[in-house]
This record gives C-alpha cells, sequence and structure tokens, in this order.
C-alpha cells in the first residue's frame, strides 16, 4: 500500500449516471458540465480545486447532481447555464478554507 497526499482543497463530484428508460444525469447535460468544469479547474485552479465525473448519487431525479467537498453539500436541478456559478461556488469555497 502507498499513501500519497492529496493536493486538492475543493472537490466536485459531478453525477454522470446513465439510465435506459428513465431520466438521468448524463441525458440532462452533465457530460458537457463534467467537461467543462475539468478543463477550467486543470487550467486555472492549480490542482486546488478537482472535478470528477461520477456515478449515481442517487439524485438524477433532481437534475443534475453535484457533491461538493469539504462543505458536504449538494448542487441540484443544475443546469449548463449554471457553470459560472458553480466556478464562482468552488472558487469561494476554497477562499473560505484558506482564510
Amino acid at each position: 500500500m502507498k499513501e500519497e497526499i492529496i493536493k486538492s482543497y475543493v472537490e466536485a463530484h459531478i453525477c454522470n449516471h446513465q439510465r435506459d428508460k428513465e431520466d438521468d444525469c448524463y441525458k440532462k447535460g452533465a457530460k458537457e458540465l463534467t467537461d467543462n468544469l475539468k478543463k477550467w479547474a486543470k487550467e486555472t485552479q492549480n490542482k486546488e480545486i478537482k472535478v470528477f465525473r461520477s456515478g449515481c448519487l442517487g439524485k438524477c431525479s433532481e437534475g443534475i447532481a453535484i457533491a461538493c467537498y469539504p462543505e458536504k453539500k449538494f448542487l441540484l436541478e443544475v443546469e449548463l447555464a449554471d457553470e459560472e456559478k458553480i466556478k464562482k461556488g468552488l472558487i469561494q469555497a476554497l477562499e473560505k478554507l484558506k482564510s
């Protein structure tokens, strides 16, 4: 077993679950949102904010679902148009941790 220090302070886990016949986060645009946020975090946040594609978070009926850590909160009913709000929220969470 090997241990390694995690460099990120803030994490967003975005549900990308796909179901055959039911509504799911993937069909609501989760892949595009995840790709956009992952690219933004990688290019601008110096590994302090990480974005992960996750499996089902059990909230698909409530739109795209995002689990945020270390706040331990869900963002629900997320839409692609919320991308800038999400970025601001992640940056605010990072600043709060650093202060």
